[in-house]
């Protein structure tokens, strides 16, 4: 009832604004036909006048008192829109009057305009009529009047009409109720039992009482209650357990709609998406656009063309990160994909993982084959005949132990990398002074080195608390970056251990003026083989392992292990040991 209303009043209005319109545009021209029949006749008697030029200022004046008397207002304007005659204020006399429709008529063409009247708030009608001999205009009759009658006379059609669009309506809404009850009532009913289905309440029935269509209507909705009723139970069921499965997989799974839009998505696939940094997402976004931002344009494309499964692979940088995708059309109909399912497997454990053990076995491989080669082909020789020869064969021979060492070392840096891998190794922890550790290390890099050092300066504080930590481990870890700044530390260079307290830890610091690590492999440095210069670092005799298994200790007694190093500057390394207890408490495991 209320759009029926509504189009009703609808209708009423249009017609009384078409009929107030049409009201007024016959009062308007009326009233400007009027104007314009006086405008003319005043013309007939001032043309003689202004053409002759015998019309003298008194004549003209009494002319327009004679005209005044039967319009509200005129005024008599020559050539050059001077006031010349006036029924009005006589002060206006011989001032310059300028307005458009008087502009337009000195043109020759009568003119009119409509304007409000400030002083009197009452709209007035302004003709500009030329007065004109063949082709020449020799002045402008002006007249105005109120269109305060006409006015009033459209409110009072408007006021009629209103009135009647009221009384109208009124009737048409009252007998409208009335005769659409008897509809309603049924539909009210099967509206209402409608709302509680969607809210999920299949246990009313609607009452019939009559057997029209109505009456059928009602039959066939509590039918449909009851199917839908078993159908949702199965529905919902059935729902329940796949969304258990895909929301407790560790792949992500993704389901996009027949026009791209995402219906599903798992917590997996949103943590994925979160790493490749596209988490904003949600249900009902462009599935698509997702796809492109993966795959590329021409890979959706080709996707979409085929409407085959697919299978790719992407990696990001930043983060580092390696996706498995699979792309599969489900619910094809007439050849179009209905669906798009999308499964994404984070491989990049398993990618970092076969990467690391590939470079594992390569560098240990090119580790044990040179010293191996160089053992084979001095043993070689020494078979050949050399043996024979005394300063030959200690020379060999010599050259075999140094190799042979450097094996010996290498493989029980690894053995000690992986019992720490693993937790295999036993700690001995006992309080240690730190400054008679570095004195013994320093010592000892000192005896076994066959170059020439360059100066160390130690600067541990005699009253520094002491180390709580496994002597031997902690033995080889300053061993191994202090043998490092001696390798890289040229003898006219410097090499500074010192130390503070922190806390309940110990901080240590080893300073190198040598040649230093570039930023790009600082990241890197704590990798297992991994060498800044590698030609280099195996002429010093270095593996490639010291500064990992330093980690791996420092980590083991809880501490930390960094780096900052400049090209040209020189390398400090910082790490922090526990110390012994405080006073009545237990070490620091």
């Amino acid at each position: 009832m209320l759009v029926y209303s509504l189009l009703i009043l609808f209708s009423l209005q249009l017609i009384s604004v078409y009929l107030v319109q049409s009201l007024e545009q016959y009062y308007l021209h009326n009233y400007k036909a009027g104007l314009e029949v006086q405008a003319r006749l005043f013309s007939t008697f001032l043309t003689p006048r202004f053409a002759e030029g015998s019309g003298s200022a008194e004549d003209i004046a009494h002319l327009v008192r004679e005209f005044g008397e039967v319009s509200e207002e005129v005024v008599v304007l020559d050539r050059q829109a001077l006031v010349v005659g006036t029924s009005g204020s006589q002060s206006l006399l011989g001032k310059r009057l300028i307005r458009d429709e008087i502009t337009r008529a000195l043109a020759g063409q009568p003119s009119d305009t409509i304007r409000l009247d400030q002083g009197s708030r009452e709209r007035r009608y302004y003709l500009a009529f030329p007065i004109i001999d063949g082709n020449t205009t020799y002045g402008i009759i002006y007249l105005s009047g109120s269109l305060k009658n006409v006015d009033e006379t459209l409110k009072q059609v408007k006021l009629i009409l209103l009135t009647g669009a009221v009384v109208a309506l009124a009737i048409s809404v009252f007998l409208g109720i009335v005769l659409t009850r008897t509809i309603t009532a049924p539909v009210q009913e099967v509206t209402h039992q409608a709302s509680l289905m969607a809210r999920g309440d299949f246990s009313r029935k609607i009452k019939v009482e009559a057997s029209d269509e109505i009456g059928q209507l009602g039959e066939t909705f509590n039918y449909l209650a009851e199917r839908l009723s078993h159908n949702i139970k199965e529905i919902s069921s059935e729902k329940s357990k796949v969304e258990a499965i895909i929301n407790n997989m560790s792949d992500g799974v993704i389901a996009l709609d027949g026009r791209g839009r995402l219906i599903q998505i798992n917590p997996a696939a949103r943590e994925l998406l979160g790493t490749l940094q596209l988490n904003k997402l949600s249900v009902g976004d462009s599935g698509f656009t997702l796809l492109k931002k993966l795959l590329g344009i021409e890979e959706v494309r080709r996707f979409v063309r085929q409407g085959k499964p697919y299978t790719a692979e992407i990696s990001r940088d930043d983060p580092p990160c390696v996706l498995q995708l699979k792309l599969a059309p489900f619910k094809e109909e007439k050849g179009r994909m209905n669906g798009t399912l999308l499964v994404m497997h984070d491989v990049t454990g398993e990618r970092e993982l076969a990467k690391r053990q590939q470079e594992f076995v390569a560098d240990v491989s090119h580790e044990l084959r040179t010293p191996l080669t160089t053992v084979k082909s001095y043993v070689e020789t020494l078979l050949d005949g050399a043996v024979e020869e005394p300063a030959v064969r200690e020379k060999f021979l010599k050259v075999v132990e140094k190799e042979t060492e450097r094996m010996v070392n290498l493989v029980k840096d690894l053995l000690s990398l992986s019992q720490l891998d693993y937790s295999q190794v036993e700690w001995h922890k006992t309080e240690v002074e730190l400054g008679e550790l570095v004195q013994e290390v320093v010592e000892q890099c000192r005896q076994k080195a066959d170059i020439e050092l360059p100066e160390i300066k130690m600067a541990v504080p005699s009253g520094l608390m002491p180390l709580y930590v496994d002597r031997g481990k902690v033995t080889q870890v300053f061993s191994n970056i202090l043998n490092n700044a001696i390798r890289y530390t040229p003898p006219s260079g410097e090499i500074k251990i010192s130390a503070e307290a922190e806390g309940e830890m110990v901080k240590i610091l080893i300073a190198d003026t040598g040649v230093g690590i570039p930023p790009e492999d600082l990241p890197r440095i704590f990798e297992r083989f991994y060498r800044v210069e590698k030609t280099r670092s195996r002429d010093y005799g270095g593996t490639g392992l010291g500064l990992p298994i330093a980690r791996k200790v420092v980590e083991a007694h809880g501490g930390r292990i960094w780096i900052e190093s400049s090209p040209g500057v020189g390398t400090s390394v910082w790490f922090t040991l526990p110390g012994r207890p405080r006073k009545g408490g237990r070490p620091v495991e």
